[in-house]
């Protein structure tokens, strides 16, 4: 009979070990897709001793265990898109905000501790991050300790 004790091939007398070709091919030796788990599955049922088959509840509950298996590993391929999705929209909103601020008068304190203030020239994105250009100056958000209007265009 065909024990198989870890699904990654370390202690197992299956086909794999006997040199034969099982025909999936996979980039990750150590996760088991469903194809993986179907053919393990029927090697199991055709190596099985006739005189003590499988008890189908083990049957049953192996596939329980693959689907659930399975199904928390969808889950987890939409929480890294979601994710993916959620660090794109920060971005762009930060982009959006920082758009705002152009041609508005800020404050901030220098690496001395001074305050000086400017006017928000234009906008960089650079490394996953937001840079407000006063003059030669890049900024933050977090530097900005106040937010004037822009200033009112005398005739």
């Amino acid at each position: 009979m065909t024990s198989v004790y870890n699904v990654t091939g370390t202690t197992s007398d299956t086909a794999a070990t006997k040199g034969t070709s099982t025909g999936t091919n996979s980039t990750d030796s150590t996760s088991l897709d469903k194809q993986a788990f179907l053919q393990l599955l029927v090697a199991q049922l055709q190596n099985q001793d006739p005189m003590s088959p499988m008890d189908n509840s083990q049957f049953v509950a192996q596939l329980a265990q693959f689907s659930s298996l399975e199904q928390l590993s969808n889950m987890a391929t939409a929480m890294d898109e979601l994710k993916e999705s959620m660090v794109t929209l920060n971005s762009q909103s930060l982009l959006t905000q920082g758009a705002a601020m152009i041609g508005k008068e800020v404050t901030w304190a220098d690496s001395d501790g001074a305050s000086q203030s400017g006017t928000v020239t234009s906008v960089k994105w650079a490394d996953g991050s937001l840079a407000l250009v006063v003059g030669e100056t890049e900024l933050s958000l977090e530097d900005i300790s106040e937010i004037k209007g822009s200033a009112a265009a005398t005739p």
